[in-house]
């Protein structure tokens, strides 16, 4: 089989991760995912992180495994290069769908894998199965029709003009958990809720007159007496023999008019805070709407502290006054903690939390004044940006929490799209707080780049006037060389690629060049980015300054062989500087500097000096001198010269050691020489001193033994044979000291045997 090689260098990303189906790559061996693009990690629901942690029988049913395998295999030893089926695939959530699967082998990396492309068919899946064209075809014999509705999704029926049931299909335990011989002799009014039951009423009544009538949204209780949303199509068939009745074909559409209740309810909330000027005022008017709601009595709104270090009761509202009468009996709480009271405890577990019986609950804080209003239950739902906790609603009810259900839930959606909104408003205000007092320059940037506010420090930095600053792209007041860095720095703050703080050098209206320091937030919702400046000018020119001195400090340390290291006390390995590198002929790839390897270096004789207690050999106050030899890397023997002392915090405990290191081999080993030659000279005084003395008192001796007293004895020749043997020996001393004295002259690079 021919596989097509793709390298990492000839993978486009970009368009893998825009291609709108989900799309993977997997090792055919492992069958652990290798990459995956944003369709997929949206449309499964796992993060990047944990699909590379999985194989892709992770994300199929248990039973349809040996399927996979089987598949697998068919793929390694497949001779096409493509291949296209349907499996079943399942959800982080645990929801089952089908997928069309485009696949084709490929070299990924150097692994045998295949990459992947997802289709999702699941509602096309089902329509097909559970629709087919018996249902267009259908004529309401008994037999095919009883066919069609008992494996449909419908709740289908036959009833009579005043709602009496003569038929219901059994899809009714599906959809409601209600069997269907619960609904037989009863009508249907038993079961609509009360106050939708005129409108389906009067829908009814208008069968007679038409052939079909459509019945909108009405409430209808399941097994568990909670409301379910329905839409009813009614087609007469009072005339149709076997059938006589109206069929009543009714299909659930609680999630469509909850999605609208609470849409309807944000868009009224959305336009409160975005007229309203004020956070406190607009949540006022947020809560107003929240009491108009059926059985909820009373609402707060709680947020958390700047300091985090509490929660504050910043707005709240009663449907009526008589329940002013609880506020007036707790006007002192106004705060609690986290995990203390119901708002309190939303904070801890920042999850929505229902009380019930608010007058015995014993972590209830306002308990009494619950008992006095009549209040029985209370809702705590989370106001959540993301992962952050910004506050909560808390509402309250003269209700059981059984009949609250369906308000819990629409609640809970509000609370859910509520907190955008209010870290919206939030910002705002802290902003403004910020723009009004600031005197670093600030400013919000649009995602165009054009300036839509700037406060006063900005513009007299800049030294330009507000209505040029508010047309002009911000870019344009960039030098030029740092235009390109900052667009790019622009476009991922945007992404939220972009966590670290940007600097770049500005133009003022004078022509100066300012450095400014950014730090900046996305508000995405305004498309807009609030940034933070600080003139750093001064300390830009002082850190290049502080590069130029440290380059010749550099410079400084490489000529006088000089490195510098440090160790802190609590850590095994030390910092050195590039020349101590240098002077021990390796680099930062090649050693790493533990103590252990220190020691390493260290001849056997000079071993002491890095005992286990490297303490030993110093003290507070004071810098500790050493001289001795270390061995290279290279195997080199060089002489260094430390200078090291131990450093302290300002409570008085050691924090690290420090030192200086100096390669002094060369003059070490000039002073060597030096010693040398001193001895060398010693020895030539010596020998001057002692031996030359020898033969020449004799030489002496002789030439007066010969002239004052006429031979001694001795005859001329004789006298003269040793007068010669002394001159003999006095040349081979003279000889050695001239050997030793070229030898002095040859070490400092001076021959005077030509001399």
């Amino acid at each position: 089989m021919r596989s097509v090689a793709i390298e990492q260098s000839d993978f486009d990303r970009a368009v893998f991760d825009l291609v709108p189906l989900p799309m993977w790559i997997y090792d055919l061996d492992t069958l652990h995912f290798l990459a995956v693009n944003k369709e997929a990690i949206h449309h499964y629901g796992y993060s990047e992180e944990e699909f590379k942690q999985m194989t892709i029988k992770d994300i199929r049913p248990r039973e349809d495994i040996p399927k996979l395998e089987e598949a697998v295999e068919r793929t390694k030893s497949r001779r096409t290069k493509f291949k296209k089926s349907i499996f079943r695939h399942q959800k982080r959530d645990g929801r089952i769908m089908y997928v069309q699967i485009k696949g084709n082998t490929i070299d990924f990396k150097g692994k045998r894998a295949e990459i992947v492309t997802a289709t999702d068919l699941t509602e096309l899946y089902e329509k097909e199965r559970n629709l087919t064209k018996a249902y267009e075809e259908l004529s309401f014999s008994e037999r095919r029709y009883r066919s069609l509705i008992e494996n449909g999704r419908d709740l289908v029926a036959i009833i009579g003009l005043e709602g009496n049931y003569k038929y219901v299909a059994p899809t009714s335990s599906t959809v409601l958990g209600i069997e269907a011989d619960a609904f037989l002799g009863k009508n249907a009014f038993d079961f609509i809720y009360e106050e939708d039951a005129p409108h389906v009423k009067e829908q009814l009544g208008k069968i007679t007159e038409s052939k079909s009538v459509s019945i909108n949204a009405y409430r209808f209780p399941d097994a568990n007496g909670d409301l379910r949303w329905f839409k009813t199509e009614l087609s007469n068939h009072l005339n149709t023999p076997l059938i006589e009745g109206i069929i009543a074909t009714t299909h659930e559409v609680t999630a469509e008019i909850k999605e609208k209740i609470v849409n309807d309810l944000f868009t009224e909330l959305m336009s409160t805070f975005s007229k309203s000027i004020s956070l406190v005022s607009s949540l006022d008017q947020a809560l107003q709407q929240l009491v108009l709601l059926p059985k909820i009595r009373m609402s707060e709104i709680w947020l958390v502290a700047p300091d985090h270090s509490e929660l504050h009761l910043v707005s709240r509202s009663v449907q009526q006054r008589k329940f002013d009468l609880f506020y007036q009996q707790t006007q002192g709480f106004t705060s609690c903690t986290e995990g203390s009271d119901l708002a309190g405890r939303v904070w801890k577990e920042k999850k929505v939390l229902v009380w019930d019986n608010l007058s015995e609950n014993q972590h209830f804080l306002r308990a009494e004044a619950a008992q006095m209003v009549g209040l029985s239950t209370g809702i705590g739902l989370p106001i959540m940006y993301g992962d952050e906790f910004l506050g909560c609603i808390v509402c309250f009810s003269t209700t059981s929490p059984a009949v609250l259900a369906e308000k819990i839930t629409l609640l809970t959606h509000i609370s859910e799209k509520l907190g955008p909104l209010v870290k919206q408003k939030v910002t705002e205000e802290e902003y403004r707080n910020v723009f009004n007092i600031s005197s670093d320059p600030l400013c919000i940037v649009g995602f165009d780049g054009y300036i839509k506010k700037c406060n006063t420090a900005f513009d007299l930095l800049m030294g330009y006037q507000k209505p040029y600053l508010y047309t002009t792209a911000i870019f344009e007041l960039i030098y030029p060389d740092d235009q390109a860095r900052a667009a790019e720095a622009l476009s991922l703050l945007i992404s939220g690629q972009l966590t670290d703080r940007f600097s770049g050098r500005f133009l003022t209206a004078q022509g100066e060049v300012k450095w400014l320091q950014w730090s900046a937030t996305v508000a995405a919702e305004s498309k807009t980015i609030v940034a933070v400046g600080k003139d750093i000018t001064k300390q830009k020119l002082a850190e290049q300054a502080l590069q130029t001195a440290y380059e010749q400090l550099k410079t400084a340390q490489k000529i006088a062989k000089l490195g510098y290291w440090f160790r802190p006390i609590d850590s095994d390995i030390s910092e050195w500087s590039e020349e101590v590198y240098t002077i021990y002929d390796c680099s930062p790839d090649t050693f790493i500097p533990t103590t252990e390897n220190v020691k390493k270096t260290l001849p056997l004789k000079h071993g002491h000096l890095m005992e286990s207690n490297a303490l030993f050999h110093l003290e507070h106050g004071t810098t500790k001198s050493f001289e001795h030899e270390i061995i290279t890397l290279s195997g080199k023997l060089k002489w260094v010269h430390q200078e090291v002392r131990l450093v302290s915090d300002e409570q008085g405990n050691t924090v690290k050691i420090e030192g200086t290191i100096q390669d002094i081999t060369a003059s070490r080993q000039a002073m060597d020489q030096i010693k040398k030659q001193n001895d060398t000279l010693h020895e030539i005084a010596w020998m001057q001193s002692h031996i030359i003395r020898a033969p020449l008192i004799r030489i002496m001796s002789l030439i007066y033994l010969s002239r004052e007293l006429d031979g001694g004895g001795k005859s001329t020749p004789e006298i003269m044979d040793l007068i010669m043997d002394s001159a003999k020996e006095l040349d081979e001393v003279i000889a050695q000291i001239t050997v030793k004295t070229n030898l002095i002259h040859h070490e400092h690079g001076t021959d005077t045997t030509d001399r």
